[in-house]
Formats: structure tokens, sequence, C-alpha cells
């Protein structure tokens, strides 16, 4: 989390399980784990941990927003995906798929590309376990929210995103204030409820 790091793939996992535990009682958003989006890339949908939570005893089909946090593969045989994040979201309520890129539009054919593959697969596993709920006709669009202004910001910009986006309202963020964000993101991750680490011990944080 340090200025300019580009953010590592645990350090986003950390983020999403962040949001997740701090959702208000009775929200209609669910979050997925980031690994989720590499399986989908390529093509990948039947595996036990991802068949879990779209499961219909979770009720996935009561919600409003399935997002999806994407690390995009340049290439698809890699396991360890690429350098750009963002997020894909299913908009249940609205009947859409929708991207929020910190760099890129739909215009963009590697974005789109890349979207599709994701929705395609989504669907599968929607047909599989919400066979009467039809989610193929969605449309996938874009949404114009704050562009990053350095290389290694669409980590942060993607968790700002999952956090704020709720289907209509834009995120309301200063991209010029990413350092700030970074030091307010990780002492929120820190000093959680849900952080059972002994870190005041670990970062010397108090006083012998």
């Amino acid at each position: 989390m340090k200025p300019v790091q580009w953010l590592s793939k645990i350090v986003i996992e950390t983020g999403i399980l962040h949001i997740m535990d701090n959702l208000p009682e009775g929200s209609k958003k669910v979050v997925m784990p980031l690994r989720f989006s590499i399986n989908l890339q390529q093509g990948i949908h039947n595996v036990n941990e991802i068949n879990k939570k779209f499961d219909y005893k979770n009720r996935l089909d009561k919600k409003d927003l399935i997002m999806l946090p994407v690390l995009e593969c340049a290439d698809v045989t890699d396991k360890e995906g690429g350098r750009h994040y963002w997020v894909f979201n299913v908009n249940l309520r609205d009947g859409l798929f929708v991207v929020l890129d910190s760099s890129r539009t739909l215009d963009n054919i590697v974005l789109m590309i890349t979207a599709s593959t994701i929705a395609g697969a989504v669907c599968q596993l929607w047909r599989k376990h919400y066979p009467k709920s039809i989610i193929e006709h969605f449309q996938i669009i874009d949404i114009d929210v704050p562009k990053q202004l350095g290389n290694n910001e669409c980590g942060l910009f993607t968790l700002l995103n999952a956090t704020e986006w709720n289907g209509s309202q834009l995120p309301n963020y200063d991209p010029k204030e990413v350092l700030n964000i970074r030091k307010k993101l990780a002492c929120d991750w820190v000093t959680s409820v849900h952080n059972t680490a002994p870190w005041r011990k670990l970062l010397r944080y108090d006083k012998e």
C-alpha cells in the first residue's frame, strides 16, 4: 500500500474481504473473490469454489449487484493473471452487465473481449444454478468512473469502485487523492474489528 506501489493479488483479496465484512445488514450486493475472474477468463467455471458461491441456496438471484473484481490476463494460459484490475458487475436489478474500468472504455477491443468472455462464463453458471432466471440478454455497458492518473492505481480504484458502486450513483473520489486513499484503506483494514492478528505488537504500535 506504499505510494505508487502496484497492488498485489493478496492485497486486493484483503480489500474484498473488508468490503464484504462491512456491507450493511440486508445489503443486496455481493463482491466475489478476485481469483474467480482468472478462471472465468479461461472459460473455467465448473470448479467447486465457484459453484459453491453461485449455488442456489445462496440466492444470488435475490441480489441487486454481483461484483466480480477482475485481474485481466494478457495471456489466458497464465494463471497468475496480468497487470490491470477492473470490476465486472452483474446488475440484476437493471438487467445489465456493467464494466467499471479506471483507464479504458468498451471502445477498447481487449476490454470488450474480456468482458464478453466473463459475461459468457457467468451466463453458464447462471443457467446451471438459476435456470428460471434468464440473464443472457443483458447488454454490456461501461460506466464513466474516475480515471487513474498514474500507472499503478488500477487496483486501488477497483476496490473503491467495488465499494461505492450502487448501480446508479457514480463512485465519488478524487484521483488526485490516491496517497490519502491508500493510507485510509490500510488503516481501515488494520484496525478492523475483523482483524484478529496482533497488529499492535507486530507494528510496535503500543509503547512499552
